[in-house]
C-alpha cells in the first residue's frame, strides 16, 4: 500500500487535473494518506518496506521522484524515532539498512545513493544515541549475514567515540526548568 500510495503522489501534474482543483483535492488526501501510514503503521515494518522501496527504486529511470519521496518519509520517521525506539525492532530495522548499504555501488554512487546514504547515517545517528551500546547487540545480526558490512559498524563506533567525547543530555520525561530558547538549544545540541 505504501508503494502504491508514494507512486500515486509522483503522477505529473496531479494537482493541475479537474476544473474544480479536484487534482489539488486527490493530492492532499494522498498526502493524508501517507502520513496517517507513517504515523500508524509498525515503525519496524514501514522502515523496512521504505528501505526495501529505496533499494528497489534508487535507480529507475521512470521514477526519477521516487527516491527522494521515499527519503523524505524515512526523515520524518527519523524524527519521532526516539518516541517509538521500544516499538522498534533494531535487528531487522539494522538487517534492512545493511542490505541497502550493500546494493549500492559505493565507487559509483547516484545523488539518490548520496541522499540515501544521509538518511542511513541520520537514523543511525539517532538509533545509537538512544540505545547507546546496547546498539551492538543488535548490530550482531548484520555482522553474523553472509556480506560483509563495510559501513554500519564503523558509524556505530565513531558515533558511540563521540558520545563518550561528549556525553548526549540525559534525556527525561518531565519538562526542565528554563525558558523555551534554553531548551531549544538544548535539544538541538546534537541535530
Amino acid at each position: 500500500m505504501g508503494e502504491q500510495l508514494l507512486t500515486r503522489l509522483l503522477i505529473d501534474n496531479l494537482d493541475k487535473m479537474g476544473q474544480d482543483k479536484e487534482g489539488e483535492f486527490i493530492l492532499k488526501n494522498l498526502n493524508a494518506s501517507m502520513l496517517r501510514c507513517l504515523e500508524n503503521c509498525n515503525k519496524t515494518s514501514i522502515f523496512c518496506v521504505l528501505f526495501n522501496l529505496l533499494r528497489r527504486y534508487k535507480d529507475q529511470v521512470n521514477q526519477p521522484k521516487l527516491p527522494g519521496l521515499i527519503i523524505k518519509c524515512l526523515l520524518k520517521l527519523s524524527k519521532i524515532l526516539e518516541k517509538v525506539i521500544n516499538e522498534l525492532d533494531i535487528e531487522r530495522v539494522l538487517i534492512c539498512i545493511h542490505l541497502y548499504l550493500i546494493s549500492i555501488d559505493h565507487e559509483k554512487k547516484s545523488n539518490n545513493d548520496d541522499m540515501g546514504i544521509r538518511i542511513v547515517k541520520t537514523l543511525v545517528h539517532e538509533m545509537v544515541k538512544i540505545k547507546q551500546h546496547s546498539i551492538l547487540e543488535s548490530y550482531k545480526i548484520v555482522q553474523d549475514h553472509e556480506v560483509e558490512d563495510k559501513h554500519l559498524n564503523r558509524w556505530i563506533r565513531i558515533i558511540l567515540n563521540s558520545f563518550e567525547a561528549n556525553p548526549p543530555p540525559i534525556q527525561n520525561d518531565r519538562p526542565s526548568v528554563g525558558s523555551a530558547s534554553q531548551q531549544n538549544t538544548q535539544q538541538n545540541t546534537f541535530d
